[in-house]
């Protein structure tokens, strides 16, 4: 009886042994590829596979049943992945030469996956907290994304150049701090630019580029939450900037043409603002601050070297900007509570300026024709 004791007891030690090893898988095709795994703590996973020449890989694993999986395939590709605490889960695949890809996670529950299909691009994503999701996928030449979140079930998405339009050289860059965050960024063509960062809880942002050298720059809730923020552009030279601060602002710009100008700011004191921008033609600029609660502004521009201004320092006020032609300009200020205000201008050359204080006034602005010259003052 004591023997069969003894035997079920080295059996019992042997599958709790069994449970708690590390699993690592290494393939190697080619020359001169190199790869280290370093597992410490229990049922960790890592799976390399290198098909090619030149490759490296590095893969770091301390905690409890994460996982990694690191396929690269063609020549001169770097790989280096780093996963810290448990659950965590890493999936890489470099295909193509000379792309290098990073890969930081510290936490519990956070996934990582990168994509690179072409030659010479660079990412790098760190993620610092619970349940936060990174997704990159990059084609063509020469692209970079660093992605950072430190926070509780964040989300990227970054695509670029995924249908593969133009050569690449993209650049994007997202950090998000806080909890519940989401960022969707998409670039396809030659040398876009995209900068996100988000602070706060619950926010939302999408930029989609297409064309050549446009620019974009999202700042959203260092000062507060649930703020939402969409920019569009479709063409080449385009800029945008979007600047929230405070709660539940909502942005939304979109760019057709070549050359055109967006700025948004909104909330540095103030709440649940609303800002539409659009723009189709080329080289139009529009400039829209409101500071204050529950102001609403729309700017809409069709054709070429059209200039708006809008700024709404208050509570309650409504703007509306219409510009269909060339080279009109239209300043817009509304300091108080409750104005209204409506702006026209058709063909070319026109120029408006309003300004509104105190409560309650309304103004409209029609200008059909070329080089028209009107301005509104109204207070009480």
């Amino acid at each position: 009886m004591k023997k069969l004791f003894l035997s079920a007891a080295a059996l019992m030690c042997g599958a709790v042994l069994f449970a708690q090893s590390n699993t690592s898988y290494v393939d190697q095709t080619g020359n001169g590829n190199g790869s280290m795994v370093d597992q410490v703590g229990l049922m960790n996973y890592s799976d390399v596979d290198q098909w090619g020449n030149n490759n490296d890989s590095e893969v770091n694993q301390d905690g409890v049943t994460n996982d990694s999986y690191v396929e690269e395939i063609g020549d001169g590709n770097t790989s280096v992945v780093t996963q810290l605490g448990d659950t965590n889960e890493s999936i890489l695949w470099q295909y193509g030469d000379s792309n290098d890809s990073f890969i930081w996670q510290d936490g519990v529950t956070n996934d990582s996956f990168v994509w690179q299909d072409g030659n010479g691009n660079f990412s790098d994503v760190n993620q610092l907290g619970t349940s936060n999701d990174s997704y990159v996928d990059q084609w063509g030449t020469g692209s970079d994304s660093y992605v950072e979140q430190d926070g509780t079930s964040n989300e990227s998405d970054v695509y670029q150049g995924y249908w593969y339009v133009g050569v690449g050289d993209h650049y994007s860059e997202v950090r998000q701090i806080g909890d519940g965050n989401y960022s969707y960024v998409m670039q396809d063509g030659n040398r876009n630019y995209s900068d996100v960062d988000q602070g706060g809880n619950n926010n939302y942002q999408t930029t989609n580029q297409y064309g050549d050298d446009n620019t974009s720059r999202v700042i959203q809730g260092f000062g507060g939450d649930d703020n939402f923020s969409d920019v569009d552009q479709t063409g080449n030279n385009n800029y945008s900037f979007v600047d929230q601060w405070g709660n539940n602002n909502d942005s939304d710009v979109d760019q057709l043409g070549d050359g055109n100008s967006s700025t948004v700011r909104q909330g540095y004191v103030g709440d649940y603002n609303t800002s539409t921008v659009y723009q189709d033609g080329n080289y139009n600029s529009s400039l829209v601050e409101q500071y204050g609660d529950i102001n609403f502004s729309e700017v809409l521009q069709y054709g070429n070297d059209n200039y708006s201004f809008v700024g709404q320092y208050g509570y309650l006020n409504d703007s509306y900007v219409y510009q269909a032609g060339n080279q009109n300009t239209s300043n817009l200020n509304q300091t108080g509570f409750e104005h209204e205000s409506i702006v026209i201008q058709l063909n070319d050359e026109n120029i408006s300026c309003v300004n509104q204080s105190g409560d309650n006034q309304f103004s409209f602005v029609f200008q059909w024709g070329n080089m028209n010259n009107g301005c509104v003052t109204q207070s009480n």
